[in-house]
């Protein structure tokens, strides 16, 4: 497996194995209609690995190593027409900080920062979203997968 899928599937297990937050459904699945969620399933989470600059910092052809700076969007649907801009605040504190425990990735990479942050308009009332831009900085070994 790749360590761009290891990274991703990371933060998918961080979310989904924590008990600081309540969230509801947390995918990386870009398909997903988040108008056919039940109320129940927000705060609704989608982690999609997103752009990444790669360069070799080493010589050796198929055995060169590279450097890589992964751009993860986490993505975080509110569904609540009270105090929405308290909420968003919490979540995105109580995300970054949940993220921030482990910056390695389990090992997977050098570092992570919360880079950006993005409040989208009401998608449709009551909801709203935010989209939190994580960079991850890794290393990895050319023909290695």
């Amino acid at each position: 497996m790749s360590k761009r899928e290891l990274i991703a599937q990371n933060l998918a297990d961080t979310l989904k194995n924590q008990q600081v937050v309540r969230l509801g459904t947390i995918t990386r699945d870009p398909g997903i209609e988040i108008a056919d969620l039940a109320a129940t399933a927000f705060p609704a989470v989608l982690i999609v690995a997103g752009n990444e600059e790669r360069e070799s910092i080493t010589q050796g052809g198929s055995n060169a190593i590279r450097e890589c700076l992964l751009e993860v969007v986490i993505t975080i649907w509110t569904s609540s027409s009270n105090r929405v801009d308290t909420q968003l605040n919490s979540l995105i504190e109580s995300v970054e900080e949940l993220i921030e425990v482990d910056s390695t990735r389990g090992g997977n990479a050098l570092d992570t920062q919360l880079k950006n942050i993005t409040i989208v308009g009401a998608e449709s009332a009551p909801r709203q979203r935010v989209e939190l831009t994580f960079e991850i900085q890794y290393l990895y070994t050319k023909g290695n997968s």
